[in-house]
């Protein structure tokens, strides 16, 4: 519903051809913004679960679950708040003071101004930490009315009302909805990369275990990643599939001499290459075909 660092919007034309269309729980074990969920056609299923370990972004989704009129009247209330670097400032101190503690959801408030928060950092950066400094630009429709406007929208409505909200370790999530007929997607913090994303320690004992887990479920996933030293070793080719995508990253745009553009302008750099793997405990040649019509389900906002 909204852009996230490690979002997988882009991704999912490639992807989603991977799911199974069988499973009766669907679980996004690292749900950042879930883009997944709204970008494949074969979903929802029976259960759909949405899960992360930031409780903030729990609370977004519960409260968008929930209730999405008193969500989208909430964060009406803070339109007035778009591009206002004190209330930024304001609202990230008072959401890191409550980082990492129980806190009570569904909060409204908390949740649009958390939302403020998220769609007023620059894109190509980091995720929302406790010193992040807002990033407005007035010449373009602002990200948070985008987010606003989809509580109108019946495509994201109607997903919206078949979620159920965790805010688990990844591990207890796994073993609680671990079955033969669960599908788990599973999109950790890239190893060496996990400071991008928010203010958790997930380090590589995290990965580990992790993985390990995943070695031993009864149901089905599919593992999103980097490439790292032990991973191969791990979850060897010879009894997991591997898909290797390449891709391009908006991060850590190369500076290049002729770099042209998708629009035809000339530009002043080209985007890194990088490959990501899909690991699958399942064959995926038993399930590989799209059951979406992505530029009529979704729009590009």
């Amino acid at each position: 519903m909204f852009p996230y660092i490690g979002g997988k919007k882009q991704h999912s034309k490639w992807i989603d051809p991977f799911f199974p269309e069988d499973a009766n729980t669907y679980v996004e074990v690292f749900g950042g913004a879930m883009w997944m969920y709204w970008m494949s056609g074969k979903l929802p299923v029976d259960k759909n679960v949405y899960n992360d370990f930031n409780r903030h972004l729990a609370n977004v989704f519960l409260c968008c679950s929930s209730d999405p009129v008193k969500m989208e009247q909430t964060c009406f209330k803070y339109y007035q708040d778009i591009g206002n670097g004190d209330k930024f400032i304001e609202y990230r101190d008072e959401a890191f003071a409550i980082y990492g503690t129980n806190f009570a959801i569904p909060d409204y408030d908390l949740a649009a101004k958390y939302m403020l928060l998220q769609l007023q950092i620059f894109s190509g950066g980091n995720g929302l930490t406790a010193t992040t400094k807002m990033y407005h630009n007035e010449n373009y429709k602002p990200k948070f009315k985008t987010f606003t406007e989809k509580f109108q929208q019946v495509r994201y409505l109607d997903k919206l009302k078949h979620l159920t909200i965790e805010n688990m370790d990844c591990r207890d999530l796994i073993r609680k909805y671990d079955s033969k007929d669960t599908f788990f997607y599973v999109d950790p913090p890239y190893y060496k990369l996990e400071s991008y994303y928010t203010e958790d320690d997930f380090g590589k004992m995290d990965h580990l275990e992790l993985i390990d887990m995943l070695k031993n479920t009864k149901g089905r996933w599919a593992l999103s990643y980097y490439h790292f030293d032990e991973l191969e070793t791990m979850l060897p080719k010879t009894k997991y599939h591997w898909h290797e995508e390449v891709t391009y990253t908006n991060n850590g745009l190369k500076k290049q001499e002729n770099a042209w553009r998708k629009d035809g302008k000339l530009g002043t750099g080209v985007r890194p290459e990088r490959t990501e793997l899909l690991i699958m405990n399942y064959d995926p040649n038993e399930v590989l075909k799209p059951a979406n019509n992505f530029e009529e389900l979704f729009d590009v906002g």
